[in-house]
């Protein structure tokens, strides 16, 4: 009896253990602040209505800087964020699907090589795209440089000319045009591992930074 008292023992204190390993989002909201609060109890109540079905969803996590795949409420797999900016993330209040996943880097077909060729694979997926979703909201995905200058100024290129469009849009006062946007920077391992997950009609929930 004792020894078996002695192994539940072991047992609970080890679970506990691992509990405590798992990440939990909300554990970096404070306490005292209101606007933390209220979002991360926003993005809660949208995410339980997305757990609730057998289905893999996405959190971009602006407040912790990290990208969660979960399904079931179960963490599966997280992409940290290296940086980001955005613009109306006051309109991002409930989940947005994915219209369609982004291009593959499809490599020539050898005709000599026959029906043996090798199958698309993850390095075949690009490192900068952009997902569009049927609620208003444009993600760009960039890739780390890492010293590249050529890729450095096509990603600022883009970053650049999309909010010359949106402040181009607020000084004719057309918003209609802009819809919400979101740059996200991670490393390059990430971005190809970010395109491989996704699929068209994923949803995407977005916790939003509080000042």
């Amino acid at each position: 009896m004792i020894f078996l008292c002695a192994v539940l023992s072991i047992l609970l204190s080890l679970t506990s253990v691992s509990w405590a390993a798992e990440p939990d989002v909300t554990s970096t909201v404070g306490i005292t602040d209101s606007g933390a609060l209220q979002e991360a109890t926003r993005v809660l109540e949208e995410e339980l209505k997305l757990a609730a079905r057998p289905q893999t969803y996405m959190i971009i996590d602006l407040a912790s800087n990290v990208i969660l795949i979960k399904g079931r409420g179960v963490e599966l797999h997280r992409i940290p964020i290296e940086s980001w900016s955005a613009s109306h993330l006051d309109q991002l209040m409930t989940a947005h699907r994915l219209r369609e996943r982004p291009p593959v880097n499809r490599r020539k077909i050898d005709p000599a090589v026959g029906a043996e060729q090798e199958p698309i694979s993850l390095g075949d997926m690009p490192t900068t795209y952009t997902l569009l979703f049927s609620s208003p909201l444009r993600v760009l995905v960039f890739s780390n440089t890492n010293g590249n200058p050529w890729q450095w100024t096509v990603q600022r290129g883009r970053a650049w000319w999309r909010r010359l469009t949106v402040w181009g849009n607020m000084l004719t006062g057309d918003q209609t045009l802009s819809p919400p946007s979101l740059d996200l920077t991670v490393s390059r391992e990430h971005a190809q591992s970010l395109a491989w997950t996704v699929v068209e009609g994923m949803p995407f929930l977005i916790r939003r930074s509080t000042p």
